[in-house]
């Protein structure tokens, strides 16, 4: 822009100079010019007025006035009779000299009394400058006296002028040409500042600033542009912290969030999304959704979602490495625009296959504690209307009935118990522990000797290890009771007579305790292992109610290691015995 503003610039002053500089010299000239006629006519007149003090003109008298004045002034002087004769001149022999009545200048000057002419001069071969004015005597006109001067004179005075006039020129257009570059760029430095700071705020870059030195127009829009620069700064940083907070917040969304224009391209997509719809392209932005999505049930669920009803949910199954319910629901997406039309539309997915677990659990659940509380029911209300019915008069079955009856009636009561424990344990599963319990001494002095009369019974050992340096284990005592009597009764129900009962515990690597509780009994074969913790599951479902089992000791079991952070293996072999095997943190 600078070389652009000089080069016009320069133009410009050129034109100017070139205008002033002619006109000047056209009048430097013409008042040269006027300047040397003057000089001619003044010395016409003063060899006029010397002509006049002579009382007796001879023709040597005119050569000798001639060559006077011609050396004084350096013109050429002649005196010229009526009848064109020379009578006298300063730079040639006046008797050899033609006629000159002919000459223009002589004339003029006899005809309108002053005559001027610029020729060669015939006699010396010299382009003259002539003056000529009439030579008076008395009221008469006696001849004429003509001045001139050589032009080459005139010539060498007017180059003179000519080169001083251009040389004028030039100093005035390079002194100009200075003076307007360093003018020029204080207005084209800021414009040139600003291009560069466009170029980088359209780069992303909007923390360079122009300089500002001035109050006049350049400076207002400097200082302007710096003003829209900072305010574009702030807007585009609160954009991208708007924008980094939204994808942050949607990324970790455990739900997949797919967001596409209306002509089905990609705006967004978070982990999630990319995990369930299977795609594996990086740069998936802008490109349309169903070229990225591998998955072809994916892609079938997410077109019959798009077509149908917005906010409707939909629930569908994908085939992924194990199956997965998911609920899929759509919905438009509207800029904060009232009457503003939709950009796009935004997928929520949804994994429900947990959801659909604890409902079919849940499910499970009241239809076995239905079938379990109704079967010692209706076994109770069986006997009662037996015994109502007469059978009690009869005292053997009167005891025998209401023996079954309170056997009925207590399991009922274990049930209720177990369900009422289980039920706190999961409604309060990161209780705090009341304090850490020396688990050799809880075992031993608190839990084996409940069953020291029922092994006896059956004639099965019951014994422990623990190691002397065992560290105290922080979990709450009763939970822990609850969880031991529970394996121990198990294991004493499951294990034939003269069996044996074991009880260890170790610590691993001073951050878990393990604790195992092992026996020699019938076993589970590995098929039930799976299924072992569910509620009201049973192997052997005709002997778990005859031991007086309610199905949920295992599931107790399981959830309080579960509120520890601990967790539970079993191993068992048919005929071999089964052990359990607990690590609880320290």
């Amino acid at each position: 822009m600078l070389k652009k503003l000089m080069w016009a610039f320069a133009g410009l002053i050129l034109i100017g100079a070139l205008i002033t500089g002619l006109l000047s010299m056209e009048i430097a000239r013409t008042y040269y010019y006027e300047s040397v006629e003057d000089k001619l006519l003044t010395s016409a007149k003063l060899i006029q007025n010397r002509l006049d003090t002579l009382p007796e003109k001879q023709p040597a008298d005119f050569e000798a006035l001639c060559e006077e004045f011609g050396r004084i002034t350096g013109e050429r002087i002649t005196v010229i009779g009526l009848s064109g004769t020379v009578l006298g001149d300063s730079d040639a022999d006046a008797s050899g000299m033609e006629n000159h009545s002919g000459r223009p200048e002589v004339k003029q000057a006899l005809e309108e009394g002053f005559g001027k002419s610029v020729r060669a001069s015939g006699t010396i071969d010299t382009e003259m400058l002539y003056i000529a004015i009439p030579l008076e005597k008395g009221q008469g006109t006696e001849g004429v006296i003509r001045v001139a001067l050589p032009l080459h004179n005139i010539t060498l005075i007017q180059q003179r002028i000519w080169y001083y006039t251009f040389l004028a020129i030039t100093l005035g257009i390079l002194a100009a040409l200075v003076l307007g570059y360093r003018y020029l760029s204080t207005f084209t430095r800021p414009i040139g500042e600003m291009t560069e700071m466009a170029s980088r705020i359209a780069g992303g870059k909007y923390n360079r600033r122009v300089k500002v030195k001035g109050t006049d127009e350049i400076g207002t829009l400097a200082a302007t542009f710096n003003h829209m620069a900072e305010r574009m700064e702030r807007t585009v940083e609160e954009l991208i912290n708007d924008k980094s907070k939204i994808e942050a917040i949607l990324s970790s969304s455990i739900n997949g969030v797919v967001a596409v224009d209306n002509n089905r391209n990609t705006m967004f997509l978070n982990p999630v999304a990319e995990r369930m719809l299977d795609v594996r392209e990086r740069d998936f932005n802008g490109k349309p959704l169903f070229d990225i999505v591998r998955s072809k049930a994916a892609e079938r669920v997410l077109r019959e979602v798009l077509a149908a009803q917005r906010g409707r949910p939909l629930e569908f199954e994908l085939p992924m490495q194990k199956k997965r319910t998911i609920m899929v629901i759509s919905a438009h997406i509207r800029p904060k625009v009232k009457h503003s039309r939709p950009i796009g539309t935004l997928i929520i997915i949804q994994d429900i296959t947990t959801i659909k677990k604890l409902e079919k659990m849940r499910s499970d659940f009241v239809a076995n504690v239905t079938h379990e509380l109704k079967t010692p029911l209706t076994s109770i209300k069986g006997f009662i209307e037996t015994l109502k019915e007469g059978a009690i008069e009869d005292p053997e079955k009167r005891d025998r009935f209401i023996e079954i009856i309170d056997l009925e009636a207590g399991r009922l009561e274990r049930l209720i118990e177990d369900i009422l424990l289980l039920s706190e344990i999961e409604n309060s599963p990161s209780s705090q522990p009341e304090g850490p319990i020396d688990v050799r001494q809880v075992t031993e002095s608190e839990v084996l000797s409940i069953f020291t009369q029922q092994a006896e019974q059956k004639k099965i050992s019951l014994t422990t290890f623990f190691p002397g340096n065992l560290p105290a284990l922080p979990i709450n005592r009763d939970r822990f009771k609850e969880l031991l009597i529970n394996l121990i009764d198990n294991a004493i129900k499951f294990t034939g007579e003269g069996g044996r009962v074991h009880v260890s515990a170790a610590v691993k690597e001073n951050k878990a305790m393990v604790l195992k509780v092992k026996d020699n009994g019938i076993g589970i074969p590995k098929e039930y292992q799976d299924r072992l913790f569910e509620r009201f599951y049973r192997v052997d479902k005709g002997r778990s109610r005859k031991e007086g089992g309610t199905g949920l000791g295992l599931a107790i079991v399981k959830h309080i290691v579960l509120s520890a952070n601990g967790s539970i293996e079993v191993d068992s072999r048919p005929g071999e015995g089964t052990e359990f095997t607990l690590e609880l943190p320290l």
